[in-house]
């Protein structure tokens, strides 16, 4: 399933199931692939799909909160830790074998002792996510997947906010976190605030990539996020490395002394004490070291990319995509200023002008407006909504077919009025002057870019000016119709 180019403008509610269900279907998809043992990276992917789709859940719980109940979150949770863990002794093998070209002879025996203990809780771990891929999961997915379909929408007073506005509230209170998260990390120490930012820094750029092919901003924040993600992943991974390596040595150091022990004090059996050749504590050392100096690089990155003040042009671009997003969804606004006219100016003869019937359905708050516009020997034929009165106004317009105006045109008889308009350009700006052609009047309409733009008006206009009648609803279209 396909997310439509239109999500931003959709009911959050909507959006967020239509959300939701590629992301639980992009689960399913890498959870086959588990299967396959061909396949190194279906590990990574379902983790990270998992991550995706609580992500979600999370996110828009407001917009979810009935077809996402605390038994699915938790089955979810127990699947993603599960599968973490996995992944992780996954890296941590992978990382280990890719040292060992760099280690001495003598230091190898250690990197084969650490690979050994590795191996059997990767064994472990894997048995435990085969048991969460059991039941538990299969039952979350196919709950997810009955319950989420299920949308009902409000209309009318109260009615929810677009996908958009829902999404940019999201983004500022996410980029906020990950700022904040940012400030704490003051040293190589701080682990546990790293990876605070860490996932702050995933959960905004999961929120963003859905929507990166539709806004160019948020693509190129979603790649600077990655950039951050993968930098401390490679730390927050080295830390946890650290932890196992510094429980290794500890256990080496213990067995090989029991070894030695036993070796020295085997009465009436004479032997010697084997020495350093095979003691795993030296290709353990070795190893710590080339860990140390892998995380002291990568918090360097860290510091000089995001911790020294090069975060700040990435959160006022985060401002500007939430101003964005907020904006997409909401409808068109019309900002424009009337005048009532004396004569027609002649500054409009010899322009060519458009020839406007214009007539509206019946109705009493929703009320659609048709219109047919001859210009140039040709018609063009346009369907409209507007709401809101005065300076201001939200307007809604599409092009019709004439089959269908025609056969809605009947409906509007008795509210209807032809003019003829008289476009004259102003500098970037275009007057219209509006000549009724069922009765003796004259108006002057000035589309602006913002509402609190200025109006000169120009000299061929200003002598016919009688006053402004913006807010004046007996000079509104719909009100002169007959």
């Amino acid at each position: 399933m396909d997310l439509p180019d239109h999500l931003l403008d959709l009911p959050a509610g909507e959006a967020a199931r239509l959300l939701a269900l590629q992301l639980l279907a992009d689960v399913s998809h890498a959870r086959a692939r588990l299967d396959r043992p061909d396949d190194p990276e279906a590990l990574h992917d379902f983790r990270v799909a998992l991550r995706r789709l609580r992500t979600c859940l999370r996110a828009y719980s407001g917009q979810l909160r009935d077809s996402v109940p605390r038994r699915v979150r938790r089955g979810l949770r127990r699947v993603t830790r599960a599968a973490g863990r996995s992944r992780d002794l996954e890296v941590y093998h992978a990382w280990v074998v890719a040292q060992g070209d760099a280690l001495k002879p003598y230091q190898r025996p250690g990197m084969e002792w650490l690979l050994a203990r590795i191996e059997e809780r990767r064994r472990a771990a894997g048995r435990r996510l085969a048991r969460r891929l059991a039941k538990p999961y299969e039952e979350v997915v196919a709950r997810l997947g009955r319950r989420l379909p299920e949308y009902r929408a409000r209309i009318g007073e109260g009615s929810e906010p677009a996908f958009g506005a829902v999404l940019a509230d999201l983004v500022l209170r996410l980029a906020a976190e990950l700022q904040h998260r940012l400030g704490l990390v003051r040293s190589i120490a701080d682990q546990r605030e790293a990876h605070a930012v860490r996932i702050a820094a995933k959960r905004l750029r999961y929120l963003l990539e859905p929507v990166a092919s539709q806004l160019e901003a948020a693509a190129d924040l979603v790649l600077r996020l990655k950039s951050l993600q993968d930098l401390l992943g490679e730390l927050h991974d080295l830390h946890v490395f650290a932890e196992e390596l510094a429980e290794a040595l500890e256990d080496a150091a213990v067995k090989h002394a029991r070894r030695v022990s036993r070796e020295l004090l085997a009465w009436g059996e004479p032997g010697t004490a084997r020495g350093a050749d095979d003691d795993p504590r030296l290709g353990l050392l070795a190893l710590a070291q080339r860990l140390r100096e892998g995380a002291e690089r990568a918090y360097a990155r860290l510091q000089e990319e995001w911790l020294a003040g090069g975060a700040g042009a990435f959160f006022a671009r985060v401002g500007e995509l939430a101003h964005a997003l907020e904006t997409s969804g909401a409808p068109p606004m019309e900002i424009e200023r009337k005048f009532l006219l004396s004569a027609l100016p002649p500054a409009v003869a010899g322009r060519e002008a458009q020839e406007i019937e214009q007539g509206w359905l019946p109705g009493m708050r929703l009320v659609e407006r048709l219109r047919r516009v001859r210009s140039n020997g040709g018609e063009t034929w346009y369907r409209t909504v507007k709401l809101g009165a005065g300076l201001r106004r939200i307007e809604v317009e599409e092009k019709t077919e004439p089959d269908l105006f025609e056969a809605l045109w009947p409906l509007t008889e008795g509210r209807r009025v032809r003019k003829r308009r008289h476009p004259v350009p102003d500098a970037e700006l275009v007057w219209e002057i509006d000549e009724f052609l069922d009765r003796d009047l004259v108006l002057a309409e000035i589309e602006l870019p913002a509402r609190d733009a200025g109006v000169q008006l120009p000299d061929w206009l200003r002598p016919y000016v009688v006053r402004e009648v913006t807010d004046d609803a007996a000079y509104v279209n719909r009100n002169l119709a007959h």
